[in-house]
């Protein structure tokens, strides 16, 4: 055995199951693992190492997830040398002579895009009792807009139906038939995008002032966040320290915590866009000022729960019923911050193309929900 090497992560094994050791200094002086599941072979160790070297490199960036979901995927990498990516990627190959080249641009390489930057690339398509389809199908629906996710259903259930007829893997029908129905069902509902019912600056300000006086320190510190960038919460959730820039000026969003099935999942990417640059006014660089001045690390979260874990929407739900009870506020759903804010910059006269800039919506998205809501908007006199 190698000597350990401090501030490293390294591999160990227990009862002839590979596990990585985490640096101490990371947890107090204790001692935590990552437990991966499969057994010591030169295979499994190889893509150990890859997996520490990731992690050496999270921790460095601030981006460790100390939930450590985004560390257990290595054993179904280690179960098949199938891929849903490899898998997809030989399907679109076959298809690439039979549709023209626009097509292949515009739909294969964007849906074969959108796999690579999902957290289930890795996934094997054999594992059909995994409800994994049915992970994706959630994923997308969060992350993609609605048509995008109905084609990448229609796109991996032919790819499935093709993999069968052709023996590439083992399952008795797609795990992704039916969902592009369901996805389909999605596009029709009442969304939080396009459900607008701002509130007003006076309101705003009120709830601000609750939430800083008579609550939790990081739940002020969330919606103040929200409410003051208009970010999505799952783009808040997602924000890292390594994300902002040293003198707080400019924000770059760049993933996002969404809900899956089985738990909550760090995506790369956004909802619309790789990624997206805000510019910080004082407002917020104040914000950021005093929750850095709080925070015992500067890596990691931005936006923390108290115990410096991940920032929990469930809780704070509750706690927003409340505030806008006792305020006698009519209630809305927390994700009117981000209305709210587009709705308040248009009315100061903010360029509808700067606002689109600066919230990940194209212009066109801003003038069809957002500029007939304008609150007290008058025809002028001509």
């Amino acid at each position: 055995m190698k000597k350990r090497q401090k501030g490293r992560v390294n591999i160990s094994t227990n009862r002839g199951s590979l596990r990585l050791s985490l640096p101490r200094r990371l947890f107090n002086g204790d001692q935590k693992y990552v437990y991966l599941g499969v057994s010591d072979s030169p295979e499994n160790r190889n893509i150990a190492e890859r997996l520490a070297a990731q992690i050496e490199l999270d921790i460095v960036s601030g981006r460790f997830d100390f939930s450590f979901k985004k560390y257990q995927i290595i054993p179904t990498i280690a179960r098949s040398a199938q891929t849903l990516e490899s898998l997809y990627r030989e399907y679109i190959e076959i298809r690439r002579s039979s549709v023209r080249p626009g097509t292949w641009r515009g739909n294969y390489l964007v849906m074969l895009r959108h796999i690579q930057r999902s957290p289930f690339a890795n996934v094997d398509p054999n594992l059909e009792t995994t409800g994994y389809a049915q992970n994706i199908l959630d994923w997308a629906s969060q992350t993609l807009s609605p048509d995008t996710c109905r084609r990448l259903m229609v796109q991996l259930n032919a790819c499935l139906k093709w993999a069968i007829e052709s023996s590439r893997v083992q399952v008795a029908r797609s795990p992704f038939d039916g969902l592009a129905a369901k996805a389909k069902k999605r596009i029709k509902r009442s969304s939080e995008e396009t459900d607008i019912n701002p509130f007003t600056k006076s309101e705003r300000d009120a709830i601000i002032e609750n939430f800083r006086v008579n609550q939790n320190i990081h739940h002020y510190y969330y919606v103040t966040f929200c409410f003051y960038t208009g970010c999505r919460p799952s783009e808040a959730i997602g924000l890292t320290w390594n994300d902002v820039s040293w003198d707080l000026k400019k924000i770059t969003f760049r993933e996002a915590v969404v809900a899956a099935a089985g738990g909550k999942k760090r995506c790369i990417g956004l909802k619309t866009q790789v990624r997206r640059v805000f510019p910080c006014n004082e407002q917020v660089q104040s914000l950021l000022a005093e929750i850095k001045e709080n925070r015992s690390v500067d890596y990691g979260p931005v936006l923390t729960s108290t115990t410096g874990g991940e920032f929990s929407t469930s809780y704070f739900r509750k706690v927003w019923q409340r505030v806008l009870s006792n305020l006698r506020i009519e209630y809305r759903k927390p994700y009117q911050t981000r209305h709210t804010f587009i709705t308040l910059y248009l009315e100061v006269g903010v360029d509808v193309k700067d606002l689109a800039k600066w919230v990940g919506n194209s212009p066109e998205v801003i003038y069809r929900h957002y500029a007939g809501k304008k609150m007290g908007l008058i025809p002028p006199r001509i």
